[in-house]
């Protein structure tokens, strides 16, 4: 096939027009880095691969606004590219922008854990259920969460019962949908029952504690 027509369209947009009728539009990066020309023969492949040049530049324009939006982790960005893409054209637009150092998985899990421990207060469990649907690998979320110690977690716990449930702990009642509530939310029954003890004085409840 040949191209019979090749002109500027829109913006950096150019439009090729080839002797069956068929017109593609590209941009001009691509029609310079094809060598295309009026009269140029293309083959079929070739024809595919101005389309994947094409596709290529899109993804990695995209993978760029994105990060300009938010962090985003690997695993996250090939998922949001993949929905537009094929595979091998999202991997190839994530590799370009982790070339370029805007993707940091490592740093991202730890900044990401601190956000869900000390901002939205999740217990380890969830705070990992939630790093691993990101797309971060289970050694980072482990790794990243590791850097927190039990009194650091605690600590935490103890925080969120004082804002939000310290007028729900103080009747058995109470308590119980505490606990379940807390549980929910990521934290080892051990955790919550003994950090419920620290926000109470003078706490002695026998029935509270048997099926510990």
């Amino acid at each position: 096939m040949k191209i019979t027509s090749l002109s500027e369209y829109k913006g950096d947009t150019w439009e090729i027009v080839l002797d069956s009728g068929q017109k593609i539009f590209v941009n001009e990066l691509v029609v310079s880095d094809c060598r295309l020309f009026e009269g140029k023969e293309i083959s079929t492949s070739d024809l595919s691969a101005i389309t994947s040049a094409d596709l290529v530049r899109k993804a990695k324009k995209r993978a760029l606004y994105l990060l300009g939006e938010r962090a985003y982790c690997r695993g996250e960005l090939f998922s949001k590219l993949a929905k537009t893409y094929n595979a091998q054209i999202a991997e190839e637009a994530v590799s370009y922008v982790e070339e370029l150092g805007y993707i940091d998985d490592e740093d991202y899990a730890g900044k990401l854990a601190e956000y869900l421990i000390k901002v939205k207060k999740h217990g380890v469990y969830r705070a990992k259920q939630e790093m691993l649907h990101k797309g971060l690998s289970r050694e980072l979320c482990e790794n990243a969460l590791a850097e927190y110690t039990e009194e650091e977690l605690d600590e935490e716990l103890t925080e969120l019962i004082g804002k939000k449930y310290s007028d729900k702990i103080t009747d058995f009642d109470g308590r119980r949908k505490t606990v379940a509530a807390l549980v929910r939310r990521g934290y080892s029954y051990s955790a919550v029952k003994r950090c419920i003890a620290a926000c109470l004085e003078d706490f002695d409840d026998e029935e509270f504690y048997e099926n510990e």
